[in-house]
């Protein structure tokens, strides 16, 4: 569907005069010709701005055309096996094009379909509580029950404590789960690396083209575990920060909690146990669906400009 014409500066600066004026909102409308949507917008603009003008876009600016993102994407059709490093190379030489190896991953990942997405490695740490609850409980009750016992809920405070894990997962299935103590810094979240990502990378035979998909959580971004990543060979996605809803995890982990709820452990043996069981019992089309997600995740995080999504 073809976009709408915007309204010119001079139908800007029109509206305002015959608002300022004394005309109402709608007798504006009528005398120049658009929505009443949008006089309202250019309204409440010049109110809080000052201006009828388009203020500057804030964040860097662009560095790639759109004809140069639909070379990058080409090129990333082209070869599905060359790194994000060799595509760079190749736009310096054959097009005198300065990228960052990051611009390459941003502009080819939101394109990619599932068979690109099913090579990927998904990561993540999530905490669950011995105990839940949101502070909200709805009971049924006689008049004067109000603190009766049978109508009232016990609560722990601080929840009972909890168990933070880090886990993977990728189109074969699920990775090894791995119990995290204490606070994760680089070290700690290295030793995961080594003991957890590969032996799972190991397990369902990954060639040497998957690629690892984390956040930005500082350990993860830290200069130790760049490092570890470059001296490994591993391929790590450029991943949005403060992005959960396009992480395919995020959904196993809500599985994992409701699963929790029922089984309701009472101590933390009881709830690791529920974890681990409820982990190694998830479904491999559960695994399939998400991924096959992934182009429509990207595309709605797209339209929501960064925004939250129904994922």
């Amino acid at each position: 569907m073809p976009s709408k014409p915007r309204i010119s500066i001079e139908n800007r600066a029109k509206l305002i005069l015959l608002s300022e004026s004394g005309h109402t909102q709608r007798e504006v409308t009528k005398m120049v010709g658009c929505s009443e949507k949008s006089v309202a917008k250019i309204l409440k603009k010049h109110r809080l701005t000052g201006t009828v003008r388009d203020l500057a876009i804030p964040g860097r600016p662009r560095v790639t055309t759109k004809r140069q993102d639909n070379l990058l994407v080409r090129k990333c059709k082209k070869d599905r096996f060359k790194t994000a490093t060799q595509i760079k190379a190749e736009v310096l030489s054959e097009y005198s094009i300065k990228l960052s190896t990051s611009t390459v991953q941003r502009r080819s990942h939101k394109n990619w379909n599932t068979e690109e997405w099913a090579r990927v490695v998904f990561s993540d740490e999530s905490r669950f509580l011995l105990y839940t609850n949101d502070g909200r409980a709805y009971v049924r009750r006689m008049k004067g029950e109000e603190f009766s016992e049978r109508c009232l809920q016990k609560t722990c405070k601080f929840s009972g404590g909890g168990i933070m894990v880090w886990g993977c997962f990728c189109w074969s299935g699920v990775g090894l789960l791995w119990k995290v103590s204490g606070k994760l810094k680089t070290n700690s979240y290295i030793d995961i690396l080594e003991n957890a990502l590969i032996p799972s990378v190991d397990l369902h035979s990954l060639h040497s083209d998957w690629t690892f998909q984390q956040d930005n959580a500082p350990c993860h971004k830290s200069k130790g575990t760049k490092q570890w990543f470059g001296e490994q060979k591993i391929e790590v996605m450029n991943w949005p920060a403060q992005s959960p809803d396009p992480n395919p995890i995020e959904n196993l982990w809500d599985h994992i909690s409701l699963r929790i709820q029922e089984k309701s452990p009472s101590n933390h043996s009881e709830l690791w146990n529920a974890i681990l069981s409820t982990w190694d019992s998830i479904d491999i089309n559960r695994l399939h669906t998400l991924i096959e997600s992934m182009p429509q995740r990207c595309k709605a995080v797209i339209q929501a400009r960064g925004g939250t999504t129904k994922y």
